[in-house]
């Protein structure tokens, strides 16, 4: 379980610091294992409540921070489509 526990960590990295890149809305990523946060330059209530419109469950806290606690079980294309979601959602905010 710690394996896949930083394999999924990894991808997680991977997919929000490649989205930060072209994200301003994205000012840091902060990954431990599969606890992930996304800070952001903007509320994140409405991202949070534009991934679940689309059938993604995740969380804010300190009005900034989304914060993803995945399952050991999740499986890559679960990761993937769950980032893509978030990536629409953050790069089609209206601010």
């Amino acid at each position: 379980l710690l394996e896949r526990a930083v394999q999924i960590g990894e991808k997680f990295r991977g997919r929000f610091a490649a989205l930060k890149e072209k994200c301003p809305l994205v000012t840091e990523v902060r990954v431990k294992g599969t606890m992930i946060g996304v800070e952001l330059a903007v509320e994140g209530a409405p991202v949070v409540q534009a991934c679940l419109d689309r059938g993604l469950l995740i969380n804010c806290t300190h009005q900034t921070v989304l914060r993803l606690l995945p399952a050991l079980t999740v499986s890559d294309e679960q990761i993937d489509d769950g980032c893509d979601i978030i990536a629409d959602v953050l790069l089609n905010l209206k601010p």
